[in-house]
């Protein structure tokens, strides 16, 4: 079964709803090559919380320690473009918990790369949303190869599949379902990472929120969601008692 699954995805690129069709029919498929290493639906390690998602993965390719998949994690997520504040809180807060969990987020732009980042002398996931032959954004490549080389990088599309704009949320709903919390460093109102909350609380997980000021409109997602009574950082023991 592992090889007909990884054959159904290298076929239709990591197309969820075609793979979805292919595999209930049973129907048959070309076989493939593929060396690298990847993990499916029934086995061993397959995280029992992605069972939990309306579309849980059938296959996720990776690259380095799979252990840490199974460990305790927590999503830290947030803007592209956040401001220098939500930037150093979110160092202070990886700092403070990488002790404590493995740090799962998704290697793009500001505060994804920051939580990676902070994390690289303990534990991090990546997921990402394109095969892993490819990085997004391309000045993460250094960052994805010592995140591969030493922690955990994990894709649901083979290699040879480039971004594309629906890959993102749909790759989201792995973030929030691997960490026990969502922590949101930084939002606009409309994003990627106010979806990536609202699967959270699908999920029945808790949503940690920095507050930010009524000027940075970089934050005033953060802000909404303290206001829906997500659990708020008010001062530095709540970054050690979360």
């Amino acid at each position: 079964m592992r090889e007909y699954i990884k054959n159904v995805a290298i076929h239709y690129k990591g197309d969820y709803a075609k793979m979805h069709r292919h595999i209930v029919d049973k129907r048959p498929i070309p076989t493939y090559p593929y060396e690298g290493f990847y993990l499916c639906m029934g086995d061993r390690d397959y995280p029992l919380c992605f069972y939990q998602l309306d579309c849980p993965p059938y296959i996720l390719f990776y690259k380095g320690n799979i252990e840490l998949i199974n460990s305790r994690c927590i999503a830290v997520i947030g803007n592209r473009r956040p401001s220098e504040y939500s930037l150093n809180m979110t160092e202070i807060f990886v700092n403070a918990k990488k002790m404590s969990y493995t740090i799962v987020s998704g290697l793009a732009y500001g505060i994804d790369g920051q939580a990676h980042k902070s994390a690289l002398d303990h534990q991090t996931i990546a997921i990402v949303a394109t095969g892993l032959d490819y990085c997004y954004p391309p000045e993460h490549r250094s960052l994805m190869d010592e995140i591969a080389r030493n922690h955990l990088v994990l894709s649901e599309y083979p290699e040879g599949v480039r971004p594309m704009k629906h890959f993102f949320p749909f790759r989201n709903r792995l973030i929030a379902c691997l960490g026990e919390k969502t922590v949101v460093m930084s939002a606009r109102l409309k994003s990627g990472t106010m979806r990536t909350v609202d699967i959270t609380l699908k999920l029945n997980k808790e949503v940690i929120c920095l507050p930010h000021p009524i000027t940075d409109s970089s934050g005033i997602g953060c802000n909404q969601l303290i206001q829906e009574g997500a659990t708020v950082l008010t001062n530095m023991k709540d970054l050690y008692n979360i």
